[in-house]
């Protein structure tokens, strides 16, 4: 037991793929489906690649007003990019709340509920046919992947911000919530 805590570094999620970039930046990640929140990246990356969006969605939700400690929902159509997003998130000290693309609308607002008034990153497709119209109250901020809304900030508007360094967070603290 003391040994786990003296050797526990934590899993600092939100550099994972920095980490991998810099062993082997020109590995491949293969997807099977372009990204929703970079489509014009295709499906052929490098890790080198991957770790800068990440690192560029991370400045973007520092942008829009996610901060170190605060939880934020992922709750969008199924993809790869909900694991990049979720590592954007960490990068920022924030805890990323993952939320299974399956799930019913009444059931992810009772978990935004729990949560306590998170920001939720979702998508239009997820928005328009799945989620009631009371997300929007249950949220502090509404960030879309696609699309766009009244009430919220779409993550494609904020391309180009100035990126923020890493939050390293302690060992103890919360990395990820999943549902």
């Amino acid at each position: 037991m003391l040994l786990q805590r003296v050797g526990n570094k934590g899993i600092h999620l939100g550099t994972l793929f920095d980490r991998a970039a810099a062993k082997h930046p020109a590995s491949p990640v293969v997807l099977d489906h372009d990204l929703d929140i970079a489509p014009e990246l295709g499906r052929r990356l490098t890790l080198t690649e991957v770790a800068d969006l990440v690192d560029d969605f991370a400045s973007r939700l520092w942008a829009a007003g996610v901060r170190t400690g605060e939880r934020i929902v992922v709750h969008k159509s199924d993809g790869f990019d909900i694991t990049l997003l979720a590592c954007a998130a960490a990068r920022i000290g924030a805890v990323p709340v993952l939320l299974s693309p399956k799930l019913d609308g009444a059931t992810v607002a009772e978990l935004l509920r729990r949560v306590d008034r998170p920001h939720l990153i979702t998508d239009q497709a997820k928005l328009d046919h799945d989620l009631p119209h009371e997300v929007i109250s249950l949220s502090a901020r509404l960030l879309l992947t696609t699309g766009s809304h009244e009430s919220a900030v779409g993550l494609a508007s904020l391309a180009g911000v100035p990126r923020i360094a890493p939050v390293i967070m302690s060992p103890d603290h919360p990395t990820l919530i999943t549902h």
